[in-house]
């Protein structure tokens, strides 16, 4: 079974989760592309390769899920995010858990870093098919207004999490808009 990050859900509503995070490593590369479908194949690319096996010491690492992208923070952002024309991405992998910044293998491609992820609150919506945009879009435009419902603030952007295989078919595909959440949820 492929490994996911940990989490506890603080509260449910329908397809939405308040989630509590443990920490976690994430390989990331940015890329500049079209939309996050676009990017996510890039992106995954790059980052395969490294995973595969294509690190100085030629180690391969076990896959996870979810493949996530998010729009590059040096874009000014509004909310809603519409993406159009090209745009900088950032694709992430989550690195299994057994993994410390030290023992993950240096990767001979110099475009992937490492961040650690610190344990956090994220809101989450869930939907299936692909990265299409007007998907995006709307479960963006959807869970923007349940967190507002809710007096809950945010930071940072949306991520668009993908957690299935290319050949998976769509309307049983699992994705996922994920948020952090500003203030801690008892």
């Amino acid at each position: 079974m492929t490994e996911t990050p940990k989490y506890s859900v603080l509260k449910k509503e329908k397809e939405i989760e308040i989630r509590q995070y443990s920490g976690y490593i994430q390989a990331e590369v940015d890329v500049v592309d079209k939309d996050y479908k676009s990017a996510a194949e890039k992106g995954f690319s790059v980052l395969a390769s490294f995973i595969f096996g294509n690190n100085l010491s030629k180690q391969k690492i076990e896959m996870t899920a979810p493949v996530q992208a998010y729009q590059s923070e040096k874009i000014a952002m509004t909310t809603p995010v519409t993406v159009t024309g090209e745009g900088s991405f950032t694709v992430a992998f989550i690195m299994p858990s057994a993994y410390s910044l030290e023992t993950l293998p240096q990767p001979k491609d110099d475009r992937i870093r490492f961040k650690p992820i610190p344990t956090q609150q994220m809101a989450a919506i869930r939907f299936s098919g692909y990265f299409n945009p007007d998907k995006i879009r709307k479960n963006k435009e959807l869970l923007s207004l349940w967190l507002q419902e809710q007096g809950l603030e945010t930071e940072g952007d949306y991520i668009v999490a993908g957690y299935n295989p290319p050949w998976i078919p769509g309307f049983i595909a699992r994705n996922e808009i994920l948020i952090k959440i500003k203030a801690q949820m008892e």
